[in-house]
C-alpha cells in the first residue's frame, strides 16, 4: 500500500543513499522536512531503484522525468506527490576556457539544445 503522509516513509521497505542513509525532502506548507526511510533494502544507485520499484520491491525517490514515461505507462504510480518540493532545474557550471575539453563541449551542447 502506498504511503499517504511523508511520515509513513519510516515503515517502508526501500531506501536510497550512497554511505549515509539519504533523508527523504518533503513539502509541508512552506517548510522542507527530511524523513528518514527505514527498511531492509537501501540502494545508492538510481536506475537499480527504479528497477527495484517496477519490480514491485519497494518506493523509488527519484526524478519525475526519469520515470515519467513508466508513469504514463501505468507501470509505476507517482506517491505523496502534493508533498513533494519542485526546484526550476538543473544548472551546469563549467570554467570558461578558450580551449574546453572536447566531451565538456559536447555535453554543453547537448544539454543545450534539449532545454532550448
Amino acid at each position: 500500500m502506498a504511503p499517504s503522509v511523508p511520515s509513513a516513509l519510516s515503515t517502508l521497505g526501500q531506501s536510497a543513499g550512497a554511505g549515509v542513509i539519504y533523508k527523504g525532502e518533503f513539502q509541508l506548507g512552506s517548510r522542507l522536512v527530511e524523513y528518514e526511510v527505514k527498511g531492509n533494502l537501501t540502494l545508492s544507485d538510481t536506475l537499480f531503484s527504479v528497477n527495484a520499484a517496477l519490480e514491485g520491491v519497494g518506493l523509488a525517490y527519484t526524478f519525475e522525468q526519469l520515470v515519467l514515461p513508466y508513469i504514463r505507462a501505468k507501470r509505476l504510480t507517482r506517491v505523496l506527490a502534493s508533498f513533494s518540493p519542485t526546484f526550476p532545474g538543473f544548472y551546469l557550471y563549467y570554467p570558461s576556457r578558450r580551449h574546453q575539453p572536447t566531451k565538456l563541449k559536447a555535453l554543453i551542447e547537448y544539454v543545450s539544445r534539449r532545454t532550448s
